[in-house]
């Protein structure tokens, strides 16, 4: 398994960016970047960038790697964000061990401050990197656009990818209300983002106020057919939400001060099987890659 390179930027053990460069170094200009951000509920100590990294590095990376159509000939460099969690019922804590105890936007901060590591290291830019997010990872890649909208920072990705994306957190909690889960659910929301509902709502990229915005040029939407875990309603309502009444697919929309190309996939299996399985990941990425190539 290749090695990736550690860049800390914070004093807890997950404040870090991994980083795995082609086996050919190139310069930075002959680089697109894929920037994946890991799911895990806010707070699996099990899910970490480098386990949701290694299953699709081992593909892209590789020798010889998949057969991607990458812009501008360019080569792939893959990053993973690390990010601070929050408490975990099943893991408790050893005291001397770096504090689980996150709350947003504590998440947020370090995945924004992962992704200007890059940018400062590696020349990263709008034009050469994606930003991918697995369940509440996709999340986190909408809510680091909007702070981007928001703010200038950090740096907008090229194109956004969502994999069985949390995207209402209200809708979410509904639909697992009862059931042997339901406290799960709620123990997690609650862990991640307190009491207060108000800041579910206006956490939720589904519930962010649209209008006028600058989108990243292009918008992938995927789910797994078989997720036990995270309906693809919240793809149905994320989609509203981008397209408005529009209800094509894979089509340029005239959406807040650009065009936008949204488009959609499935793949195979369950919710962690589409990172678990580097093919399932290789064929988002092959489907995002085929949908820049259209733009």
């Amino acid at each position: 398994m290749m090695e990736p390179e550690i860049h800390q930027f914070g004093e807890h053990d997950l404040q870090n960016v991994l980083v795995w460069m082609p086996p050919q170094q190139r310069a930075a200009e002959y680089l697109f970047w894929i920037v994946l951000i890991h799911g895990g509920a806010w707070r699996d100590p099990m899910i970490t960038a480098r386990t949701f990294a290694d299953p699709v590095v081992s593909k892209l990376l590789s020798n010889p790697a998949a057969d991607l159509k990458i812009p501008g000939n360019k080569t792939v460099a893959i990053a993973s964000l690390s990010y601070r969690l929050s408490p975990h019922p099943s893991y408790p804590q050893d005291p001397d061990a770096s504090p689980r105890n996150a709350i947003h936007p504590d998440h947020l901060d370090d995945v924004c401050t992962g992704i200007d590591v890059l940018r400062r290291v590696y020349g990263l830019s709008s034009n050469n990197y994606v930003l991918v997010g697995h369940s509440c990872g996709a999340t986190l890649a909408f809510q680091a656009w909007k702070r981007h909208i928001d703010t200038g920072f950090p740096l907008a990705p090229g194109a956004l990818v969502g994999l069985a994306g949390i995207y209402d957190i209200k809708a979410l909690l509904r639909n697992h209300s009862t059931g042997p889960f339901a406290d799960i659910y709620e123990s997690f929301i609650r862990g991640a983002f307190g009491d207060d509902e108000k800041v579910w709502v206006e956490a939720s990229p589904s519930r962010f106020a649209l209008h006028g915005m600058d989108f990243p040029r292009t918008i992938l939407l995927a789910v797994a057919d078989r997720d036990e875990l995270v309906e693809p309603e919240q793809r149905t309502i994320m989609k509203g939400t981008l397209l408005g009444n529009e209800t094509l697919e894979s089509m340029k929309s005239d959406i807040g001060n650009g065009n936008v190309r949204y488009s959609e996939v499935s793949v195979p299996g369950g919710h962690d099987e589409m990172w678990e399985k580097g093919e399932n990941m290789v064929l988002v990425v092959d489907r995002l890659l085929n949908v820049l190539s259209e733009v």
